[in-house]
């Protein structure tokens, strides 16, 4: 063992190899590229001169979210949900009902007393027109429509523009006669923290839909490089539990080695990525929350497979020196990685199919949805990325060593 550390700085001295973290996004940006850029050929005939002729702008810029997040907030919770949290809850599939689940509004009034204000959860999984708010010492009904109203109008804005405070007299409806003298009201997001994907890729698509009734290139394309991504996350496993990156299982790294070692090593090679032709999607909520529920449903075996073969793999093979990205870097060995792989049964390579057709498939019901408009753009159909700050901002972030804001998937 003495021989072989020693034989290593050597080559390290001699030879500049480079140990790096292994730094990679989700589903690894090489995972990413091939999804958006498969995704155009399960395309009709009416829509795939127009998304092949930007199939480069498509496959470049399907990393832009991961991009973004480096350097945006709002950003790090676009990418996952973790399924686990709400095992014993109700989690409502609209992102208004389930911001007024979770999410906090701390009152300080002028007596300066600390409330924290918000609904039951279970509120929202019955029939029944009111929910349930409390302070924590006192119950009391609204109208679920007005919560929702004033959730929508006044406290999804604190939130979006990052501020986090609330007039107090937009709020005012919502609480008893006892809590009326309020000097202070902060939101606290005790919701977005924990993942909204499948919100998300909604949101995503009806912006889609919209873009293709008005026709604009520029946006159909950038949109979709964006919705594509979204769609893939949902597809991993482990973008579906709060033990992301086996941190709570003592399995650090797994993360990475599911979604980018793995499909890195094999994708090209071994994995069939013609998928079919995209189809109509009608309930596009469901099917995002079909999606994000099978890749949780899926977590647990991922990390107890992993675990299992590290028990009794030769520890010296699990890790090794290897080429990534014209680098040398510490990384799981290749044998490993493939015994990985025939462990799972082809998970990686399945989820990676059907997030190519999910991803066409979604593309293809927002352009049904906006009535199937025709994409002639005359010779014209090269789409222009819109400028995006916070993308351009991610190498200035990552030269520096920062590893903005979300989670950590080394």
């Amino acid at each position: 063992m003495r021989k072989l550390i020693i034989l290593l700085v050597l080559s390290i001295l001699c030879f500049g190899f480079i140990i790096e973290k292994n730094n990679y996004e989700d589903w690894g940006f090489f995972g990413h590229r091939r999804i958006n850029r498969y995704a155009v050929f399960t395309l009709p005939q009416e829509m795939l001169p127009f998304f092949k002729g930007n199939i480069d702008f498509l496959t470049e810029h399907a990393v832009d979210p991961d991009k973004r997040r480096y350097a945006f907030r709002l950003e790090a919770p676009r990418h996952f949900l973790d399924m686990d949290r709400y095992k014993d809850a109700c989690l409502p599939e609209s992102f208004v009902e389930a911001f007024s689940a979770f999410a906090m509004l701390k009152v300080i009034t002028h007596a300066n007393d600390t409330l924290l204000i918000h609904s039951s959860d279970t509120s929202w999984c019955n029939n029944l027109p009111n929910a349930v708010m409390t302070d924590g010492s006192n119950v009391w009904n609204i109208g679920k429509k007005e919560l929702r109203h004033h959730f929508r109008q006044f406290v999804l804005p604190a939130y979006y523009d990052l501020r986090y405070q609330i007039n107090p007299d937009s709020i005012r409806p919502l609480l008893p006669t006892h809590i009326q003298a309020i000097k202070n009201i902060t939101l606290i997001d005790s919701f977005t923290i924990h993942g909204i994907v499948p919100y998300i890729i909604e949101q995503q698509y009806d912006k889609l839909v919209r873009a293709f009734k008005k026709l604009d290139k520029n946006e159909i394309i950038n949109i979709a490089a964006d919705l594509g991504h979204y769609i893939a996350d949902a597809h991993v496993p482990l973008h579906a539990c709060s033990n992301y990156n086996g941190q709570k299982t003592d399995q650090y790294g797994i993360h990475a080695f599911w979604e980018s070692r793995i499909p890195e090593l094999f994708a090209d090679t071994q994995y069939d990525f013609l998928v079919g032709k995209a189809t109509y999607i009608r309930d596009v909520r469901k099917f995002a929350w079909e999606t994000i529920r099978t890749s949780g449903s899926l977590a647990d075996s991922v990390l107890s497979m992993e675990a299992a073969l590290k028990s009794f793999y030769p520890r010296d093979q699990q890790m090794c020196f290897d080429q990534r990205l014209g680098q040398t870097v510490w990384i799981q060995c290749r044998d490993y990685a493939a015994a990985f792989q025939d462990k799972m049964q082809g998970m990686v390579e399945i989820r990676m199919r059907e997030a190519i057709h999910s991803v066409g498939s979604l593309w293809y019901s927002a352009w049904v949805e906006a009535g199937s408009p025709p994409l002639n753009f005359s010779n014209d159909i090269k789409a222009a990325w819109k400028i995006d700050s916070t993308v351009l901002e991610y190498d200035n972030i990552i030269k520096k060593g920062g590893d903005g804001y979300g989670r950590n998937h080394e």
